[in-house]
């Protein structure tokens, strides 16, 4: 697997690319305009994900890849030492849209990474960076400097042999929270803020080396917070220098001062990222050199978050804004997620409690049924499973139970469908259910057993160390293909 330097997601309801621009087209050039919706079944939604699902959209070594949330047939891309493309994913149409500098200017120095970001606010709005900052108001076909030089462009770093270049920015991002608000990093150590869209910036490196962030370490990432617009994380990273020592630093007042967050971390793992959660402030995640680190305290303390991971590099973090889910890019072990939504709501209350059921993800049914061939290619083809086709049940223990913990799911009619048995275990615990009837007794038939249990609310029931606890769980939809009677609801 080769390294993945950034990842994205896209935010779209039910990753529904390809049917939102046939939607548009059917309506447009067949007149069917009474027509509300469409999905579109693929093979990996309901068989994983192979090889052939996947599309070369830009070329080279590939660096970052940016879809616009709101259209996504936008893509926006570069490669090594900062050639950039638009790609239309709707006419397969690749656009170069590098930034370009007047003759008898200072030339552009890109680094081998340079970083691209879409605006929150409008992802129209293009923003890269070289040892200044380009914005484009229009998908690129122009761009503007917004900033001066945002190094310490020092002459005598800016002349190495091959492809490599130096004080050169690595990292930048806008305020979730307010337009405008842009943070930028460079491989010199400089960290600067404009609160102005780039009118005047503000360079913040000596407050942050006066909390104790190196100033000449290589700024890893800039985060600011989804929270508060005067919130920014950033980490450095000096393993390039052979220093190994931990930063990262939190900001609530744009800079003015700094915190290091980062003194419970294990010493010699430089960080490479830092993300915060949209809905716990004090959820926190950072990737080092040797895996993810977590902190349900703000930063204060932190754990391994393992998760079956191998330890490995960790380049890019980020929070899927509908599903939840932790996405981890690695340094050639390929991408890893999971689902978040227990720690999310995880707190110091939820701690204190001696059994506490968190809120249960909506689901929506896969119909796996065998049709064709593609579940029959051996062992010689790689394939990426899905999440669990099942209601994922999250409960947390204080201490281990000295009975038994009984999770059962009743029907819209107070029957109950299924009872199941979780562990008694300290700490987050997970029960699935299938969304088929799971009752003692009751054998499977052939073929997967019982049938699907429809679309609709349902009420699973905890019952540990004497408590008795209770939460709606909802099937959204069904999809996929069946062979018989099953109906197959397609929104």
């Amino acid at each position: 697997m080769s390294p993945i330097r950034r990842i994205f997601v896209e935010k779209k309801k039910g990753y529904d690319v390809e049917a939102s621009r046939l939607l548009g087209d059917l309506r447009q050039h067949l007149g069917i305009s009474g027509l509300r919706g469409l999905r579109i079944l693929y093979r990996y939604d309901v068989a994983g994900i192979s090889l052939a699902d996947w599309v070369t959209v830009g070329e080279g070594d590939g660096m970052y890849n940016c879809v616009d949330p709101t259209d996504s047939r936008w893509v926006y891309n570069n490669r090594e030492m900062g050639t950039m493309w638009r790609f239309d994913q709707k006419t397969s149409v690749q656009t170069q849209i590098t930034p370009r500098r007047q003759a008898g200017v200072p030339r552009l120095r890109f680094n081998w990474t340079p970083p691209v970001a879409l605006s929150p606010h409008n992802p129209a709005i293009v923003y890269t960076g070289a040892q200044v900052v380009f914005r484009s108001l229009d998908r690129g076909d122009h761009w503007q400097e917004i900033s001066p030089d945002l190094t310490t462009n020092e002459d005598a770093k800016q002349h190495g042999e091959g492809n490599i270049t130096y004080c050169t920015l690595t990292t930048l991002a806008e305020s979730p929270v307010t337009p405008g608000v842009i943070w930028t990093g460079s491989d010199d150590g400089k960290v600067q803020v404009t609160k102005d869209g780039g009118a005047t910036w503000l360079d913040r490196t000596a407050k942050l080396a006066a909390a104790g962030g190196p100033a000449d370490f290589w700024v890893s990432r800039v985060c600011p917070s989804p929270q508060a617009a005067g919130t920014a994380f950033v980490t450095k990273t000096g393993w390039r220098l052979d220093d190994y020592r931990t930063s990262i630093h939190k900001t609530a007042d744009f800079g003015e001062t700094w915190t290091s967050i980062g003194s419970d971390l294990p010493a010699g793992k430089p960080v490479n990222v830092i993300i915060q959660d949209r809905k716990n402030a004090d959820l926190l995640f950072a990737g080092t050199e040797w895996g993810v680190y977590v902190t349900l305290d703000g930063g204060r303390s932190w754990l391994p978050f393992e998760w079956g991971m191998p330890s490995v590099k960790v380049t890019d973090l980020v929070i899927h804004p509908r599903e939840n889910d932790l996405v981890i890019a690695t340094y050639g072990r390929g991408a890893y997620v999971v689902d978040i939504t227990p720690l999310q709501e995880m707190t110091v209350a939820v701690l204190d409690e001696d059994v506490h059921l968190f809120e249960i993800e909506p689901k929506t049914q896969r119909v796996t049924a065998a049709l064709g061939n593609y579940q029959l290619l051996g062992d010689s083809h790689l394939f990426t499973p899905n999440e669990p086709n099942a209601v994922v049940v999250h409960y947390y223990l204080k201490a281990k139970t000295g009975g038994p913990v009984k999770v059962s799911v009743a029907g819209p009619e107070g029957d109950v469908l299924a009872e199941l048995e979780g562990k008694g275990e300290p700490g987050i615990n997970t029960v699935s259910w299938d969304m088929r009837p799971r009752r003692p007794g009751l054998k499977p038939g052939f073929g997967g057993g019982a049938r699907l249990a429809a679309p609709g609310d349902y009420t699973v029931t905890l019952e540990a160390a004497g408590k008795k606890l209770v939460k709606k769980a909802v099937i959204r939809y069904r999809q996929g293909w069946t062979v018989g009677p099953t109906p197959v609801v397609i929104h």
